[in-house]
């Protein structure tokens, strides 16, 4: 359906890989178009990332519409912080071992929660839909 340097348009999309940045890029998010974007990350392994959300407001232009999370901001942001700092501790330890090893920074609510993006962008937080058992699409 879509050809090199092409673009396609689809109704809803369920974002690769939990909306991992590490699965995809803004070139995806321009590509690719949607009405309706799906985030199933819960905030295990740090998904959906705030960097993927960010790729998708940032290529979206004035273009209209609604991203939906199948789990609630403050439980994905809680996740997210425990994985980072699990995998912070982790980068210590190996540090120890071979000081050429990155260790990231200390986890900051401003910088890296997906509330505080949500926040500073309040037309993107209007798009937001929270999807779960009770609560559907």
């Amino acid at each position: 359906l879509l050809a090199p340097g092409g673009t396609v348009h689809v109704d809803i999309l369920k974002v690769p890989h939990h909306g991992s940045d590490r699965n995809i890029d803004p070139v995806f998010f321009r590509r690719i178009t949607a009405d309706h974007y799906v985030f199933s990350g819960n905030g295990e392994h740090g998904n959906p990332e705030r960097a993927t959300l960010r790729m998708l407001t940032d290529t979206a232009g004035s273009r209209s519409f609604t991203v939906h999370l199948t789990c609630p901001v403050d439980e994905i942001d809680t996740a997210r912080e425990a994985d980072w700092n699990k995998e912070r501790k982790a980068e210590m330890a190996r540090k120890k071992k071979d000081a050429k090893v990155q260790v990231r920074v200390a986890w900051s609510c401003a910088k890296y929660s997906i509330a505080a993006l949500l926040s500073a962008q309040p037309k993107f937080a209007q798009t937001l839909r929270i999807v779960t058992s009770t609560v559907r699409i």
